[in-house]
């Protein structure tokens, strides 16, 4: 037998055991990719109509995971576990897809994206383990029918994002926390006072933010130094509320920490104020949108810090601007001062956990969020 025949009969006898799927989506093949990539995009469109999913954890990588649930019209709950086999971007993506991790009946799905024009041909390729498991797929679940219904949810979502251009950076924030809710204390002039830095102990440990605040030579470098360098270097701007910006402009050195610009949400009408290091703070007055349009054009290819106050990251929440967010939830207690989610209008939006992860000296909790 030839090559050619013998790859004839693999491809015949694997024939019965898949589902293959395929759109044409009126949108680059770069944007529909994307939308593959991170939760706050998956959360708005995968699965199909009527379902929606809660993430436990996600990691796009080669040999990361997406543990989730995904959550039926009807209030049944599925729960799912990918891990990522293969990423070639714009151009294919292979996954395992099963319930849990290890499970022998998982699938293999291999997802292709192949410009047309200036649209995308996406192809959704899946192949069970045995033709039994993909016959149940597809008259128990409805797999066929599901899977055309998740590519007009892509279809749809990738149209919408892209009625304004390529998908911009991620919104987010970033915050210390006590363990009773609270990211500040109530008064003004207790900003970064005692109480503060005790929030902030385990910041201030570490070698990243010593050095970046000019604080001296020496701290630690584990996983909470990892935690603060990444925010600052996917940051390309930060918006912050006048409260906020009144106290660091009394605290903040000569170079303050952020080496980006940073717009200024306030009713005062004032000059941009340059600083060292590549601050430069703008002040805006026609309000959170007008802000974060500026911060997200500064920022490029980087993502928009909004860097508080509270009432100033409650604004953008309740906005719908806000994809995600970041606590590092400290060991100590308030018992009164300003709280993170105090005024946010909950029956609109929901979190997805993407990860938790703990340290010696806090707990880093990092959500999606998404509309109810």
């Amino acid at each position: 037998m030839t090559t050619d025949g013998r790859a004839s009969q693999a491809e015949s006898a694997a024939a019965d055991r898949e589902i293959v799927l395929s759109r044409v989506i009126d949108a680059p093949r770069e944007l529909v990719f994307e939308a593959f990539t991170e939760v706050r995009h998956l959360s708005q469109w995968w699965g199909p109509k009527g379902f929606t999913t809660t993430t436990r954890s996600f990691e796009f990588r080669v040999g990361g995971d997406w543990d989730f649930v995904m959550h039926g019209p009807d209030g049944t709950d599925y729960r799912e576990w990918i891990t990522w086999t293969e990423i070639v971007p714009p151009e294919r993506i292979a996954m395992l897809h099963g319930e849990f991790r290890g499970d022998p009946n998982a699938f293999e799905s291999v997802l292709t994206f192949e410009s047309v024009g200036e649209s995308t041909r996406v192809e959704m390729l899946a192949v069970f383990p045995t033709a039994e498991l993909r016959d149940e797929a597809i008259e128990r679940h409805g797999a066929i029918e599901g899977g055309r219904q998740t590519l007009g949810n892509l279809a749809a979502y990738v149209a919408e994002e892209g009625s304004v251009g390529l998908m911009p950076g991620t919104v987010f924030f970033s915050v210390s926390m006590s363990l009773d809710g609270f990211i500040a204390p109530e008064s003004p002039e207790e900003l970064m006072g005692q109480q503060w830095m005790e929030l902030q102990q385990w910041a201030f440990r570490q070698r990243f933010f010593r050095e970046n605040l000019k604080l001296g030579k020496g701290g630690e470098e584990g996983r909470d130094n990892d935690i603060a360098q990444e925010t600052f270097e996917r940051t390309g701007a930060s918006v912050m509320g006048k409260r906020i910006f009144d106290a660091g402009e009394r605290m903040w050195p000569e170079e303050p920490p952020f080496h980006t610009p940073v717009f200024v949400v306030t009713h005062e009408e004032r000059d941009p104020w340059e600083r060292r290091g590549g601050t430069t703070f703008h002040f805006v007055n026609d309000g959170i949108h007008s802000a974060l349009d500026r911060a997200r054009e500064a920022a490029g290819n980087r993502d928009v810090r909004i860097a508080g106050g509270g009432e100033t990251i409650v604004q953008y929440l309740n906005a719908g601007l806000v994809n995600e967010f970041h606590i590092a939830l400290s060991p100590v207690l308030f018992g009164s001062g300003v709280r993170l989610f105090e005024g946010v209008d909950a029956g609109r939006w929901a979190l997805d956990l993407v990860d938790a992860e703990p340290s010696p000296h806090t707990t880093h909790l990092r959500y999606a969020v998404r509309a109810r």
